[in-house]
C-alpha cells in the first residue's frame, strides 16, 4: 500500500480540528469577552531521508487581541479597554474572564452571569443596590461612597492561558500574574463584544470544508489505485 495514504489523513484530520475551532469560535460569536480560537499546524517529518512530510496538530492558541465595545446603558455592564482580567471566585480557585457583564446575588454580591463571585482590592464585593458608578480605574461607589476595587490582572505570559468553562486558567507554572497597564481603563455601561468576525470565520470555515473534501477525495484515489494494483497482480 502507497503509504502517501498517511500524509494525506493527516491533512483531513487536522482539517476538521481546524473546523472544531472554527465552529466554537461562531458558536460564541455573541459572547461578550469571548476570544477566538487559532489551530497551530506544523510539519512532521518522522524519516529525514523520506520526501513524505505529515502534518501534525499542536493544539491551538487563542487570540487575545481587543473585541469591540457595545453600549448597554447599564451600571453593572464594565468594559475593559486595554489589558487585563476580571478576577472570580470559583471552587477550583481564581479564574479571569474579560466579560463585565455583572449582576447581583440575592446577599449583595456582584456576580458574573455564571454566578462566581467578582474579586475586589479587598475581597468579594458587596453592594446594596445596583445604582453605583465604577470609574475608568475600577472604584466601585455606592452613593458617593467607594466600597472597594474591581481587581484586574494582567500575565507575563498571556499566550499561556487556556480557556476551562468559559473562564482563562494559567495552563504552565510559570504563567504568572502582573500589574495591567497603567493604560487600561474601564468603562461603565459598555460590553466588550467577542474579537470573532463571523463573515471571516465563515468564509474560513467554508475554505477548511473544501481542504477536507480534497484531502478526503485523495484518500479515495489513492485506496483506488491499490485496490486495482491487489487486483491485476492476482490475475497474473
Amino acid at each position: 500500500m502507497d503509504r502517501g495514504i498517511f500524509v494525506a489523513l493527516s491533512g483531513a484530520v487536522l482539517q476538521e480540528r481546524r473546523l472544531e475551532a472554527l465552529t466554537d469560535n461562531l458558536a460564541n460569536v455573541n459572547t461578550a469577552g469571548f476570544k477566538k480560537q487559532k489551530p497551530v499546524f506544523e510539519d512532521a517529518m518522522p524519516n529525514p531521508w523520506s520526501a513524505r512530510t505529515f502534518a501534525r496538530s499542536n493544539g491551538v492558541s487563542i487570540d487575545m487581541s481587543q473585541g469591540m465595545t457595545e453600549k448597554t446603558d447599564r451600571k453593572l455592564d464594565v468594559a475593559i479597554k486595554g489589558d487585563g482580567f476580571f478576577v472570580v471566585n470559583t471552587k477550583n480557585g481564581p479564574r479571569y474572564t474579560r466579560d463585565g457583564n455583572f449582576a447581583i446575588g440575592v446577599d449583595g454580591t456582584l456576580l458574573t452571569r455564571e454566578g462566581y463571585k467578582v474579586q475586589g482590592e479587598s475581597g468579594v464585593i458587596k453592594l446594596t443596590s445596583p445604582d453605583v458608578t465604577i470609574d475608568a480605574s475600577g472604584n466601585v461607589q455606592e452613593k458617593g461612597v467607594t466600597i472597594d476595587r474591581l481587581k484586574l490582572v494582567s500575565f507575563n505570559k498571556p499566550e499561556g492561558l487556556t480557556r476551562e468553562a468559559g473562564l482563562f486558567v494559567p495552563s504552565d507554572p510559570a504563567v504568572k500574574e502582573t500589574r495591567v497597564s497603567d493604560n487600561t481603563q474601564l468603562e461603565q455601561g459598555y460590553i466588550e463584544v467577542s474579537n470573532v468576525n463571523a463573515v471571516k470565520a465563515m468564509t474560513t470555515m467554508i475554505e477548511a470544508m473544501r481542504s477536507y473534501e480534497t484531502h478526503a477525495k485523495m484518500i479515495q484515489t489513492m485506496d483506488d489505485m491499490t485496490r486495482k494494483a491487489i487486483e491485476e497482480v492476482g490475475r497474473v
